[in-house]
């Protein structure tokens, strides 16, 4: 399975999950209002934490986690280890909250699996083997998600 790992862009995923919600809903009723809130949510996290690691000077590119140059840690990243995958996965559940039904949420789901398994972990263990003690303390501080 480590083949998998940090090989598919996290966006064309989302990409890719947003299709398959999208063309397999149901047209159940939407709520229009969490929708909007969830994407203005995963804007703030999204962009905030790429911003964020532009002003530390660090890599944004998820397919090669150990060229990181810096241990961002604050800021969003003192919520979250992982704001831009949580903005991703807020825009997953306003898709899921626009379009409404049950089965759209299996794409939140998903795509919060696979960022997990097959992101997260491989990124976690790039940035021990780059940063080691320190970013093993911010691991105890701050959780993977929120």
């Amino acid at each position: 399975m480590r083949s998998l790992e940090c090989r598919v862009p996290p966006v064309l995923l989302s990409g890719v999950v947003a299709l398959g919600m999208v063309l397999g809903s149901g047209g159940g009723e939407g709520w229009p209002v969490a929708a909007l809130l969830l994407t203005l949510l995963g804007c703030v996290f999204g962009f905030g934490a790429l911003l964020r690691f532009r002003r530390h000077g660090t890599s944004v590119s998820p397919m090669r986690p150990e060229r990181a140059t810096a241990l961002v840690t604050t800021g969003l990243y003192g919520l979250s280890r992982n704001p831009m995958y949580l903005g991703l996965l807020c825009w997953m559940m306003a898709l899921a909250c626009y379009l409404g039904g049950a089965w759209v949420w299996i794409g939140p789901l998903l795509l919060w699996g696979w960022l997990t398994r097959f992101q997260i972990v491989p990124e976690e263990r790039a940035l021990r083997a780059r940063f080691g003690e320190p970013y093993l303390d911010y691991c105890r501080r701050v959780r993977r998600w929120c």
